[in-house]
């Protein structure tokens, strides 16, 4: 456990966003891309008689369309943590629920919990835990505790 005495300036902030290799537009062209390939060789075999092949093409042009479609409803995801001097603050978005924690920071703890390689971290107060770093891999949680040490308690579980 460690101590919140600090004398960093406040506040401190910690913004998580998902990591989009594709935006919009590229997502679009995409799925313009497999959509463009799948029928061309459905079509194709079509035309040499295989045209059952034609169903399971389109199906699997909705499939991808749907997964693109998921992953665009959580483009606004993000995780923002805030440690001032008397209270620290969660705000997230995951798809379109929004939540706020507020913590009294001299009574918050920051849980660390590692199984294995598997590293999870949650914000502790008043009988309540939120979850922080869920768009983080494991290593990104273990350099957010690194880097919160001395800022907020911290409890290893």
């Amino acid at each position: 456990m460690s101590s919140c005495a600090d004398s960093r300036p406040y506040p401190y902030v910690h913004l998580s966003v998902p990591n989009r290799s594709l935006g919009p537009a590229g997502r679009r062209w995409v799925l313009g891309m497999i959509a463009a390939t799948t029928f061309g060789v459905a079509g194709c075999a079509a035309a040499i008689g295989a045209w059952p092949v034609m169903p399971f093409a389109g199906l699997e042009v909705a499939v991808v369309a749907l997964a693109f479609r998921i992953v665009r409803e959580h483009d606004g995801d993000f995780e923002r943590l805030e440690i001032g001097e008397h209270e620290v603050r969660i705000d997230a978005r995951h798809a379109r629920a929004v939540t706020r924690f507020v913590a009294h920071r001299p009574w918050a703890r920051l849980v660390v919990r590692e199984r294995g390689w598997r590293c999870s971290l949650r914000l502790a107060y008043a009988g309540r835990s939120e979850p922080l770093g869920r768009l983080l891999s494991d290593e990104g949680r273990r350099a957010l505790a690194r880097r919160l040490r001395g800022r907020i308690a911290i409890t290893a579980n």
